[in-house]
């Protein structure tokens, strides 16, 4: 019954359309200190999707020897939005994984309280940007956006601006960076705003963290009960390292 709900929800979120608009704008992204790769935003009608690659680039300071091994391929991940959702929230339909299962997730996202500075301006690609920073779920971010593409949306989940985001990052970060390194007026007929997910397991974005942190915080068990008697880690479970670091449904949720 809740996977039956979960794509009747899927569906009508789906059927708005508005006039022929048509965006993409490939992102560079610093994921990490030592991992980057590329993102694409397409834009058509009122359907967004953005793309994170597959393949993952890896500086000097860091090898495949980080990366935790799995016996699945690495594939791409998916966040799926509509532009117009009239509201101080916007939903967001994506892909995520735990340990090695993909998860297609639900996930409200309050718009960011954004402060516009009309007097810090550059240009990226040709466009003339101005700058606004907001918080992002617990982290500091500065934007540069432009109303020449009058549409709000940007890499990620990151939306609420009067224009396209060409470039947002985490203040006082190396990492968390997205960078626009093309812009083009049309989307490629091949891409599909709504592609095939169905065999991945429905939750919500509550749920997923609530399983992704209660299987780290397993590991982190185990990892200790292989310590000897009297080993001290320093324990930092209580602050999230990534961008988002708290949720709407968290007390410790600020605007």
């Amino acid at each position: 019954m809740l996977k039956k709900m979960f794509f009747a929800c899927f569906a009508i979120f789906f059927l708005h359309g508005l006039a022929q608009q048509q965006v993409h704008v490939k992102y560079y992204h610093v994921r990490s200190p030592i991992a980057t790769l590329y993102e694409d935003l397409y834009i058509k009608d009122n359907n967004v999707i953005s793309i994170q690659d597959s393949i993952i680039n890896f500086n000097s300071a860091g090898t495949m020897a980080a990366v935790k091994s799995s016996s699945k391929p690495i594939s791409k991940n998916y966040f799926i939005s509509k532009l117009n959702t009239g509201g101080k929230t916007k939903d967001f339909f994506f892909t995520g994984l735990n340990k090695e299962v993909k998860y297609f997730v639900h996930d409200q996202v309050a718009e960011p309280a954004w402060k516009i500075d009309e007097s810090k301006t550059k240009k990226i690609l040709g466009y003339n940007c101005i700058q606004a920073k907001g918080i992002f779920r617990g982290s500091e971010i500065t934007a540069y956006f432009t109303k020449e593409l009058p549409y709000s949306a940007g890499p990620f989940k990151f939306y609420g601006l009067p224009g396209v985001i060409l470039d947002i990052r985490e203040e006082n970060k190396n990492f968390n960076i997205w960078k626009a390194e093309k812009v083009e007026l049309t989307v490629d007929p091949k891409i599909n705003f709504t592609p095939a997910l169905s065999d991945y397991p429905k939750i919500t974005m509550k749920e997923f963290i609530v399983l992704k942190e209660g299987n780290q915080e397993k590991e982190m068990a185990d990892l200790l009960s292989r310590m000897p008697p009297g080993t001290k880690v320093q324990n930092n479970s209580n602050k999230r390292p990534g961008l988002e670091k708290s949720f709407e449904w968290e007390s410790m949720y600020r605007q």
